[in-house]
């Protein structure tokens, strides 16, 4: 029984593998946009901004769906934390991102969702 989670759950570890490999082919191709926060907070308008960040908690909250199901509870908290999370979020994610301008956006909401949501 052991062996079975082992597997099943090395398996979504290649899943996270082949999108950041993605991500990173795409940022790096010269026909897209960097993927880090200074792009984002810079380049990006109010509107293009929290499409783009509300893609990524999106895509955060389904991986952690991904992982944990049936148990629907840490997608629950990831939504609740963004879109529960008002002003305040946004500010907070915006210093986040102003204080780390070269890293990646999706690494950088990650860890403030861990910090609210755990792993």
């Amino acid at each position: 029984m052991l062996n079975i989670k082992r597997c099943i759950l090395s398996k979504y570890k290649y899943i996270y593998v082949i999108i950041t490999v993605l991500l990173y082919s795409i940022a790096f191709s010269g026909s897209a946009v960097a993927l880090n926060a200074e792009e984002i907070m810079n380049k990006m308008n109010e509107d293009q901004r929290t499409g783009y960040i509300a893609g990524v908690v999106e895509g955060v909250a389904y991986s952690r769906w991904l992982r944990d199901k049936p148990n629907a509870a840490g997608m629950q908290c990831v939504y609740d934390w963004f879109y529960n999370g008002g002003i305040e979020l946004q500010r907070s994610i915006n210093t986040w991102f102003d204080r780390h301008p070269d890293k990646p956006a999706g690494p950088l909401l990650y860890v403030l969702i861990k910090k609210d949501c755990g792993e």
